[in-house]
């Protein structure tokens, strides 16, 4: 749910009555929560005691509790597992996603050479695996050489024959010809 801020505009209107605390708001400003007016006061975290108008601009609400993100998550949240070191994923640790899989921030790296991604940095997913640019063209270089056997063949034969013509004199200048 959205708190928004107001500005009480007392002055000549009919004060608004916090709904947290029954008494007038005099304040000069106001909360708007669940279509009910707060003091900055009184909208709270039910567990941590934070005051939600600081926190951000949105609280949770289950079970008759008002909530922070932070503890919603925790109390409700859903936990997982990275998916690079196995270990459990609190519910309201900032995570990275890519397609189906979670990791922690310090996880989500190059699982060939370790680089850590920057945010705008070009990843790829081989194999389920994160890759940097570079082990993902190195991957695929070797995939398709590996995959095209003939054409591998054909270069070591190509690789084979120039060898031979060096050392045979084919292709150099006639010692004669001046």
């Amino acid at each position: 749910m959205q708190i928004s801020q107001e500005t009480n505009e007392a002055g000549g209107v009919e004060c608004r009555e916090c709904i947290g605390c029954r008494k007038k708001i005099t304040d000069r400003y106001l909360l708007k929560a669940m279509e009910q007016y707060w003091h900055e006061d009184c909208l709270k975290c039910s567990c941590c005691d934070c005051r939600l108008g600081e926190v951000g601009s949105t609280l949770f609400t289950k079970a008759n509790l008002l909530l922070c993100r932070r503890d919603y998550l925790r109390l409700f949240g859903t936990t997982g597992y990275c998916s690079v070191c196995s270990k459990v994923i609190p519910a309201f640790e900032m995570v990275m996603r890519a397609r189906g899989n979670v990791y922690h921030l310090e996880c989500f790296a190059c699982q060939q050479c370790n680089h850590r991604f920057c945010v705008g940095d070009k990843f790829y997913m081989c194999d389920n695996k994160i890759l940097c640019e570079y082990d993902y063209e190195e991957r695929m270089v070797f995939a398709s050489m590996s995959y095209n056997y003939n054409a591998l063949s054909h270069i070591k034969r190509q690789a084979q024959m120039l060898s031979d013509d060096a050392s045979s004199g084919y292709g150099s200048p006639s010692p004669t010809s001046t």
